[in-house]
């Protein structure tokens, strides 16, 4: 019975079991409440401090607020977030756990349109997304009429429409707006296999936060453990059949 007590007593006080406030902005498919386990992006991030023995609290919030809970300690991590030189000021990134793949989505009749390089996209008008972060290039080209929006869904209508020539964005994103909200028109679209961009999906822990090199080490030997082991792959596995059943309609 006392090494009972001793051994629950030891779990309850060790420091490798406690709670951790993660905050992250909605963004099907990877996090929202109303998807499979929060989301793709929620589902690897759970596991893996779990398998570390961390229990993540995720709180959702708007992305200035997030952003700036993050960096002043209100929450102890951001659960999703690109890498930049700016933002290494004042975060430590964890390696990444997803990567972004941004794409363009075309017509299948528009049989000329193709993208090698941005050349290709002069005169054409492109569905683009308001504030978010493309490729310098690409955001200060010239040639290529862009029509920004609120909201993906909105190019994608657009495109089918043909309101705009093209539209771009993290192909999961595409392959969850239309299967959601298009059924059957993937028969119709194609996306293009160049990437204008990759981005690596991270956690972020303000550098001010005393522990910040222990949880982010932590989270990235459990994420190479996952990837070993297979658990990674199964839950990718796990959400993409969920959302893309017909992507080589599209790819």
């Amino acid at each position: 019975m006392q090494k009972f007590i001793f051994l629950t007593l030891l779990f309850i006080f060790s420091p490798l079991t406690y709670a951790l406030s993660i905050v992250v902005k909605e963004e099907a498919p990877y996090i929202g409440n109303q998807l499979l386990n929060q989301g793709l992006s929620i589902d690897i991030i759970k596991t893996a401090f779990n398998h570390a023995g961390i229990e993540p609290d995720f709180v959702f919030e708007a992305w200035p607020r997030a952003y700036e809970g993050g960096l002043i300690g209100i929450y102890d991590a951001i659960g999703s977030i690109w890498k930049n030189t700016e933002r290494e000021k004042e975060f430590i990134f964890s390696e990444p756990y997803l990567f972004h793949e941004i794409k363009f989505i075309k017509r299948k009749s528009d049989t000329q349109i193709q993208f090698n390089q941005l050349s290709n996209l002069n005169g054409l008008v492109v569905g683009t997304l308001k504030g978010y972060i493309y490729r310098d290039d690409f955001t200060h080209a010239r040639k290529i009429l862009k029509l920004p929006q609120n909201h993906l869904i909105q190019n994608l209508i657009f495109l089918n429409q043909n309101k705009v020539d093209m539209t771009l964005a993290d192909t999961r994103k595409i392959h969850y707006e239309i299967n959601t909200y298009m059924k059957g028109s993937e028969n119709n679209l194609e996306i293009l296999p160049q990437p204008l961009s990759i981005k690596g999906v991270h956690i972020a822990v303000s550098k001010s936060h005393p522990k910040h090199l222990e949880i982010i080490n932590k989270f990235n030997k459990a994420l190479k453990t996952m990837k070993k082991d297979g658990t990674y792959t199964a839950i990718l596995k796990k959400h993409d059949s969920l959302y893309q059943p017909n992507s080589s309609a599209m790819d």
